[in-house]
């Protein structure tokens, strides 16, 4: 047997009649029914009962139904709502629709009438309901897949940091032919080529700074000179000038016509 989506309804009419008649029929249909001639009543059981749907009277003494729907739909309970009317031509369905009810029934109806309105609201709050399910399923996907996605970028950026480059540099200072140096100016321009836009899209904390490269980094950052920079932090010239080239190295700026300092400033540092 298949669940149903709405499986409490609260009838509204001013006449006792209508109500007896029309909670007995739902009854016998399985559903959980109770009523009310008052429709001020009616808002209060509404707020305190876990009902799905509300069929109401539209012509009723003091509260009619189009503004009791006005008040039901700003409870924002998720209630649906059938209007029912003698009285066709003082309002149009899209009067209803507006003031907004699910659907409208003309008096005097036919019950399978009734129950095929009803059912029909029961597969559009069920569609609704997997919909949003659907929506919260793949927001919980996408989430997940941005994160992987920026893991992926801050291992692919470490490793070639840590594995590739350090390697590189260490042949560079060996007698290498003129030949030789080409070939690795040009591997090293190409791996450069391939991450740098890995590295453009993570904070500095991704790059794989030491310590010492972060300080110089924020010195820098501060509109300190080298001269300066060496002082406060007491090391030579040329151990800040090698921090500075290794910045440049990590953050995809060698041979670039870059700024250093207006690099850093423009990252999220």
């Amino acid at each position: 047997m298949l669940t149903k989506e709405i499986n409490r309804i609260l009838v509204v009419d001013d006449e006792p009649g209508i109500c007896t008649t029309l909670v007995k029929f739902l009854r016998s249909c399985r559903y959980h029914c109770e009523s009310t001639t008052d429709p001020v009543k009616s808002l209060s059981m509404l707020r305190h009962g876990k009902f799905e749907l509300l069929i109401s009277d539209i012509k009723m003494a003091g509260f009619d139904g189009i503004q009791l729907i006005r008040e039901v739909s700003k409870m924002d309970y998720g209630i649906d709502t059938i209007i029912m009317t003698a009285y066709t031509e003082d309002y149009t369905y899209s009067d209803i629709i507006k003031a907004g009810a699910a659907d409208f029934i003309a008096k005097p109806f036919q019950n399978p009438e009734l129950t095929a309105k009803i059912e029909r609201i029961d597969r559009e709050r069920k569609m609704r309901r997997e919909l949003q399910e659907m929506n919260v399923a793949l927001g919980v996907l996408l989430r997940k897949a941005e994160q992987e996605k920026e893991e992926l970028r801050a291992t692919v950026a470490s490793n070639v940091e840590k594995s590739i480059l350090p390697y590189l540099d260490r042949l560079k200072n060996r007698r290498l032919s003129a030949e030789c140096l080409v070939l690795v100016d040009i591997v090293e321009s190409n791996l450069v080529e391939i991450y740098s836009p890995l590295v453009k899209k993570l904070s500095l904390q991704h790059v794989n700074l030491s310590p010492m490269e972060v300080q110089v980094a924020n010195l820098i950052k501060a509109g300190k000179r080298n001269k300066e920079i060496a002082t406060i932090l007491g090391v030579s010239l040329n151990t800040v000038m090698t921090h500075r080239y290794r910045l440049r190295s990590k953050l995809a700026l060698k041979g670039k016509d870059v700024n250093l300092r207006s690099y850093l400033n423009s990252t999220d540092f």
